[in-house]
């Protein structure tokens, strides 16, 4: 299948999917209890989907798409990372972020065998 445009992605659907729960399950934390981690992990899981998309219109030099699936994929890690604050200080149940946590892990894993492809059909070493 040739992809024409960045929704045909699997990563990038993945990634808009947990952007857009993730905004949804922030929305529910009260205004008055929202800290730096509610508002960073709102912009690293945002940041998933914009970066995969950013690098889907430098698809044609492949070392800038990957260079942004790259951002891609630490943003996804950086999701993660706060997701696990977010437990830790109470704002979000084990059994969320677990479900969450494990959603962006196959995600980051996604991503990489992207990129890994990428650099083998290109012979592109980075």
């Amino acid at each position: 299948m040739f992809v024409k445009k960045v929704e045909d992605l699997i990563i990038y659907q993945l990634a808009f999917q947990l952007a857009k729960e993730i905004q949804g399950l922030i929305k529910d934390i009260p205004h008055y209890w929202q800290n730096e981690d509610v508002r960073q992990v709102k912009r690293s899981s945002a940041s998933v989907p914009s970066n995969i998309a950013e690098g889907f219109s430098q698809r044609f030099y492949t070392k800038q798409f990957i260079h942004y699936l790259n951002i891609a994929l630490a943003s996804s890690d950086e999701t993660k990372n706060h997701l696990k604050k977010l437990l830790n200080d109470g704002f979000i149940q084990i059994e969320i972020a677990n479900s969450y946590i494990k959603r962006y892990k196959d995600l980051s894993i996604k991503i990489l065998n992207f990129i890994n492809y990428l650099k083998k059909k290109h012979n592109i070493l980075l």
